[in-house]
């Protein structure tokens, strides 16, 4: 049996850099295939030490195990995507845009466990909600209910949820737990030195890593589909 040497894509290649320029890795995403634009995001943009912690890279994984050990999961199940990641935002409207103190710090959480309790709390909270056991606060939060009861239920068979779906109310603790390590982040982040500042901290729950990487692939594709062709 003849041997084959290990096959990738000629584009993928090129890139060498772990930061790229954002110019350069969107050219170089658009002509990946599907397989490699996977690869892609699970090196660039899943894995290794992130632009936002690129000048102290203990205090990632400080970060890690203290969210860790607040929510009870292992620290190797959280990781960081998005601007923070790479360096640049991915999104369409402000594709390039360098990550700043304006920028959010976007969590994943990859956690079969974490992504069960919250799938239970969000049927228990639309069970609640349309009994009318609990109610919105004001036209804003009515508008935002019905937008999640539409949006989020099409999201569990995809294996992801974003953690602020649910309110954070003792009903749904799951939700409140979330809730108050994100506001607890945000803070320990304020005070620690070197630590970058950031305008908002979210997690999103993945049920597994073939999950999380075929939705940022999705995402980030058909994100530079439309930055292009703006």
């Amino acid at each position: 049996m003849s041997m084959k040497p290990l096959p990738v894509e000629a584009r993928l290649l090129t890139l060498s850099s772990q930061y790229p320029e954002s110019a350069f890795f969107r050219e170089a995403v658009m002509q990946l295939s599907q397989h490699s634009r996977e690869s892609l995001v699970r090196l660039w943009l899943t894995e290794g030490i992130p632009f936002a912690f690129r000048e102290r890279p203990a205090l990632y994984e400080a970060m890690r195990g203290w969210l860790g050990s607040f929510l009870r999961i292992c620290p190797k199940e959280i990781t960081l995507v998005g601007s923070g990641r790479i360096g640049f935002s991915l999104a369409p409207s402000q594709y390039g845009r360098m990550f700043s103190s304006e920028s959010d710090l976007d969590l994943s959480v990859v956690s079969p466990s974490l992504f069960d309790n919250f799938s239970k709390s969000f049927t228990q909270w639309e069970a609640d909600y349309k009994a009318g056991i609990v109610q919105p606060r004001g036209p804003r939060e009515r508008f935002l209910w019905d937008e999640n009861i539409r949006k989020v239920p099409g999201n569990f068979p995809k294996g992801f949820v974003d953690a602020n779906k649910i309110p954070t109310w003792k009903r749904y603790p799951i939700a409140q737990t979330v809730g108050q390590a994100m506001w607890l982040l945000k803070r320990k982040l304020e005070i620690t030195e070197g630590a970058p500042k950031v305008r908002n901290t979210s997690i999103r729950v993945y049920n597994s890593w073939r999950s999380l990487v075929a939705r940022v692939s999705l995402n980030l594709y058909y994100g530079l589909s439309q930055h292009s062709t703006s």
